[in-house]
């Protein structure tokens, strides 16, 4: 499974210093951000990954943390940065591809196959944390005006091939720079971490009562 650094979430701080890798000008900033996202994307399909998107989108969550938390970036060397980082995403994932970004689509094994009573409870608490993670997440999105809910829940929907051109279809609609739609929807995202740990942390803390 893609390994996170437990209770860290994308924060508008985190985000800020991650724009500032690339430029201290927030437009130039956000148009080369777009340009080493698609480079990631291109690394990861290269490699026939089935979504490189969101692996991209991991190794600039990783390094948005690695920043933010004081890790000493050089900047002559950033794109080699990305792609050690890219690197070792991409080693976890074909460790087990199938568990990668599978929080919210946990299936239980099919019944006539022979399972381990400890693989099956495992399996079943996951599905219960991913039901709860998928209960949080519709209570935040939920929350958020309709204007942006509505931009989130466009910016992710459509499989990987039809998902970039309706990202471009959104972007023209709202008449923005794709780079700054992905920024928009990054800080929304940021948004929505950040709310779903929250309603988690107080579902397990409800449990304990």
């Amino acid at each position: 499974m893609i390994s996170r650094k437990k209770n860290w979430t994308l924060t508008q701080d985190a985000l800020d210093k991650l724009l500032a890798l690339f430029d201290q000008e927030p437009e130039r900033a956000g148009v080369k951000y777009e340009l080493m996202r698609g480079k990631l994307t291109r690394f990861f399909q290269g490699r026939r990954c089935s979504l490189p998107d969101e692996l991209a989108d991991e190794v600039m969550n990783r390094v948005a943390r690695r920043a933010q938390e004081g890790e000493e970036i050089r900047l002559d060397t950033l794109a080699d940065y990305f792609y050690g980082v890219a690197h070792n995403v991409l080693r976890e994932f074909l460790r087990s591809p199938e568990n990668a970004f599978s929080s919210l689509d946990v299936s239980l094994p099919s019944a006539h196959l022979s399972v381990n009573p400890d693989k099956l409870e495992e399996r079943m608490a996951e599905k219960y944390e991913s039901e709860q993670r998928l209960e949080c997440l519709e209570s935040c999105v939920a929350k958020l005006p309709a204007e942006t809910s509505n931009l989130i829940v466009s910016y992710y929907e459509e499989e990987e091939g039809a998902k970039i051109r309706k990202r471009e279809q959104l972007a023209d609609s709202m008449g923005i720079p794709i780079n700054a739609l992905r920024i928009r929807a990054h800080r929304i995202r940021a948004k929505l971490e950040k709310c779903v740990t929250e309603c988690l942390n107080r579902s397990s803390g409800h449990e304990m009562d």
